[in-house]
């Protein structure tokens, strides 16, 4: 335990009287973090629809109640309006196409496509939501890597003070003890 401190006091001695000037230099991301959360906020409004959907309310009111609950602006002010239209006296599905032409949330164009083919069609909303759901999370996880795999990761100044001799320490513990056990009268 003794050696651990040493080297900790030795490396702080160290950076303080040679100082190192970390410079990073980032790249710029492609990806922009908007999209990112975008993508979030419209897979929390779809698992927030969904609930709605399974605590058995119909798709008009589990629309409205996500439209609530969610978190994004944007998709508040186009959840909103679209209440708004079908409120006075439209059908939902016109409402819902007057959602697409306005809006510029990709994601959330995507949500409501699946949610006016599922009216037209006849089939369960639950499930189709729940297959767009499992996408976009996955979709979601797949930025999210792309996103972290462009930064680069510089672990060089906590491995050479830190990592390494904490590791030559504990390995070479035994042979420290021994020996200032042979030296001892």
């Amino acid at each position: 335990m003794i050696f651990i401190i040493l080297n900790f006091l030795f490396n702080l001695l160290f950076l303080y009287f040679y100082p190192i000037k970390l410079n990073f230099k980032y790249k710029k991301v492609s990806v922009k973090k908007n999209s990112v959360r975008d993508l979030y906020a419209c897979a929390d409004f779809l698992d927030n629809m969904l609930l709605y959907l399974e605590a058995g309310f119909d798709a008009f009111h589990a629309f409205e109640h996500a439209a609530t609950f969610t978190n994004c602006p944007s998709i508040k002010k186009f959840a909103f309006d679209t209440l708004q239209i079908y409120n006075t006296g439209c059908s939902f599905n016109n409402a819902l196409n007057f959602c697409i032409n306005n809006n510029k949330n990709f994601y959330f164009n995507e949500i409501i496509e699946h949610i006016q083919l599922s009216l037209k069609l006849g089939t369960s909303l639950k499930l189709t939501l729940t297959e767009l759901s499992h996408f976009m999370k996955f979709r979601c996880n797949l930025k999210t890597e792309e996103i972290i795999a462009q930064f680069p990761v510089k672990m060089i100044f906590p491995l050479v003070f830190f990592i390494f001799p904490v590791i030559f320490i504990i390995l070479g513990s035994s042979s420290i003890q021994d020996l200032l056990r042979s030296l001892r009268f």
